[in-house]
């Protein structure tokens, strides 16, 4: 485990409208508030198409990550997630969802955000975070994923 106190800066308000792609509009609210980096505090909202990584079918082998995606359509839940910068500089979201499909009697869709369309509206509040600096990078345990890093203020045992 890793630690850091984060130092809050502003929380943005981002209202998505319908036909608004999530991630990428995410991504240009950063852009537009230069906003290096934040938590999604509040993501809620209703969404037309919404393709996460998951599976209908249980996985061969549960440690590893899963390499398909499963597509709904017609939904509705709430997410969270981060805003951080890479290399490049260009914001990289990551949101991680629990949407129910209205067709199928709410049932649910868990997992990490490729893509999704705003329906009616969506709901989001960034809270900015001025420090540390959070990074992500690959990690052995994770299977190579890049998972969320710390690189100042760092208070975990490992760096004292």
């Amino acid at each position: 485990m890793r630690t850091a106190e984060a130092t809050p800066g502003r929380r943005i308000v981002v209202i998505l409208e319908p036909g608004d792609e999530v991630l990428s509009s995410l991504a240009e609210a950063s852009r537009r508030h230069d906003v290096a980096q934040a938590a999604i505090t509040t993501f809620s909202g209703a969404l037309r198409n919404a393709r996460l990584i998951a599976s209908d079918t249980v996985p061969a082998d549960p440690e590893l990550p899963l390499p398909e995606s499963v597509e709904i359509f017609y939904t509705e839940g709430v997410g969270s997630g981060t805003i951080t910068r890479g290399a490049d500089g260009e914001p990289v979201v990551h949101v991680h969802v629990a949407l129910g499909a209205k067709d199928r009697s709410g049932l649910g869709a868990v997992g990490h955000l490729l893509h999704g369309e705003t329906h009616y509206v969506v709901e989001i509040v960034l809270e900015e975070i001025l420090a540390p600096t959070l990074v992500r990078r690959p990690h052995p345990g994770s299977s190579g994923i890049p998972i969320l890093d710390v690189t100042e203020n760092d208070t975990s045992p490992e760096s004292v």
